[in-house]
């Protein structure tokens, strides 16, 4: 998958959205997923004259404009900061967050407070703009554990152990699910949320230390792929291009208030299968070490996970990338980086 291939992949997908003469911000604009979901909006304009205007939030102006050049309006902040009362905004999809696992162990105070005072923001922001429609990116990790189950529906709700630090990123993301529901119930905004399966694609940052991106980096650079663990947990994994079209899916034909599964029932497997499908795309071998003592802090402690997608496709999705072809496609696009 080249750079050609994936600008064409984002141009199929932008040519099937419903928003046009509006304005969209996304915060977290330069992550994995808020990437792909700008290049897309950049493409609703470039190739279909759609007439989004496009706020892209992130903390680094630099980042922003690297990144998407004149084809976006800056909003350099951190979320934990109100947004802009001035700005008249359409749509939010909020995705800024502290995702990255080696951070809830460093900085789990962190993790905490950015996801929910920033979902605050948002949300005390829509209270006051109450034609605006908004959309969380949340976290299949908010089901914790529930025993005699590893498929998921969203009515299902498990247990998750205060008592372990990492844990703040799971307990803080279902608490700003409850925040959502709180001010749709009392303030009636409009707001809906997805939660996410683990996402990959070649949007992916250099220093994601999600178990698959190691694995993918590992790939790329023509490395043994290195397992700390067993790997049996099996989850359902999902390309970021399938990932973007159901948050559009959701945002714009979601019952105010729902909470979707995203997921795509050809893309499930354990972690150990993954490094192996890795391994056996770039020609390497899997190997089993011992994690240090911060990554086994930020290891998810969590069992099997299988994200029941029903909902989502009843609002008219469905998924396109098997695993296989998801990984091998993100593999050729970051090659041809190299």
């Amino acid at each position: 998958m080249d750079a050609l291939m994936y600008k064409n992949s984002i141009i199929e997908v932008a040519q099937n959205i419903e928003i046009e003469n509006a304005s969209v911000l996304v915060t977290g604009a330069t992550g994995l997923i808020g990437s792909c979901l700008i290049d897309i909006l950049i493409q609703c304009n470039t190739k279909f004259g759609k007439n989004i205007t496009i706020y892209a939030l992130s903390r680094s102006y630099n980042k922003i404009i690297d990144r998407f050049g004149n084809d976006v309006i800056p909003v350099v902040q951190d979320i934990s900061v109100p947004i802009d009362n001035d700005l008249q905004l359409d749509y939010i999809i909020h995705g800024a967050s502290n995702a990255e696992p080696r951070m809830y162990a460093l900085q789990p105070v962190e993790t905490i407070l950015t996801n929910i005072i920033g979902t605050k923001n948002i949300l005390e922001y829509c209270s006051r703009h109450i034609n605006t429609k908004v959309i969380l990116m949340s976290t299949f990790e908010v089901y914790g554990e529930i025993k005699g189950k590893s498929l998921y529906t969203e009515d299902m709700s498990g247990a998750i152990d205060q008592n372990i630090l990492r844990n703040g990123y799971p307990e803080s993301k279902r608490c700003s699910e409850l925040l959502l529901k709180s001010y749709v119930e009392e303030y009636k905004v409009q707001a809906v949320i997805a939660r996410l399966p683990s996402v990959y694609g070649p949007t992916m940052l250099p220093g994601d230390s999600k178990a698959h991106a190691q694995f993918i980096r590992n790939a790329v650079n023509g490395e043994n792929i290195i397992l700390k663990s067993k790997g049996s947990q099996r989850r359902t994994y999902c390309y970021v291009l399938d990932v973007v079209r159901a948050i559009f899916k959701i945002l714009l034909s979601g019952n105010n208030g729902e909470i979707y599964n995203v997921s795509f029932e050809k893309s499930i497997a354990s972690i150990a299968e993954v490094a192996q499908l890795c391994a056996n795309i770039a020609g390497t071998t899997v190997i089993w070490e011992s994690p240090d003592a911060v990554e086994a802090k930020g290891f998810s402690k969590s069992k099997d996970c299988i994200l029941d997608n029903h909902k989502l496709r009843n609002l008219g999705w469905e998924g396109k990338y098997t695993l296989e072809r998801g990984l091998k496609e993100t593999y050729e696009y970051l090659i041809m980086k190299l």
